[in-house]
């Protein structure tokens, strides 16, 4: 393979980045946006986010073969993808489990993304994902603070922020990818 096909292929993955982090933005902001609903419709639509959220980290997986295991991130999506769909068909499960589901959830998504984080240099993006696995410790953290006492409003808006960021982490990541791309000026 020459090496403008090279260049072409990771501009190419750095468009389809943006394009997923795009749309874990607009996940987010539409989890933040309606945290008031009552215990069962936010359990349904942080399902339903979480359930986007996991198929486009599993879908991230298949994009991103040389940055870490394929087997370790497929799993963060599947099991994001699980805890979506339990959600969505157990909506009566109460805000207090959910809410411990939820911190759970955060903190190993947290440490994984560090671990993942690890493994780029911070030029291709590693500092985009350490950010993110730094949020989502701290959102584990802050629902743990308030666990059992956490409601919809907390849920509602903690998983927006998260799905915010690792929107914007996988837009900062496919603007690394495109920059690393880009000819050299003079070219």
């Amino acid at each position: 393979m020459q090496e403008q096909d090279i260049l072409e292929s990771l501009k190419g993955a750095g468009s389809n980045l943006q394009l997923m982090g795009a749309g874990l933005i607009v996940l987010g902001i539409l989890s933040i946006w309606s945290p008031d609903i009552g215990g069962m419709a936010i359990s349904v639509l942080v399902g339903i986010v979480l359930f986007f959220g996991g198929v486009l980290r599993t879908v991230f997986a298949w994009l991103s073969p040389g940055w870490g295991s394929l087997f370790g991130k497929a799993l963060v999506g599947i099991i994001t993808v699980l805890v979506g769909l339990y959600m969505i068909f157990n909506p009566g499960v109460g805000s207090k489990a959910l809410a411990a589901v939820l911190t759970f959830y955060l903190f190993v998504d947290g440490i994984t993304t560090l671990v993942f984080a690890l493994r780029i240099p911070p030029a291709a993006g590693g500092a985009w994902m350490m950010f993110g696995g730094v949020v989502s410790i701290l959102a584990g953290v802050l629902m743990y603070m308030q666990w059992p006492a956490s409601g919809e409003l907390a849920i509602g808006i903690l998983i927006g922020v998260k799905l915010l960021i690792d929107g914007i982490v996988l837009v900062g990541l496919g603007s690394a990818a495109k920059s690393v791309a880009a000819p050299p000026a003079g070219q």
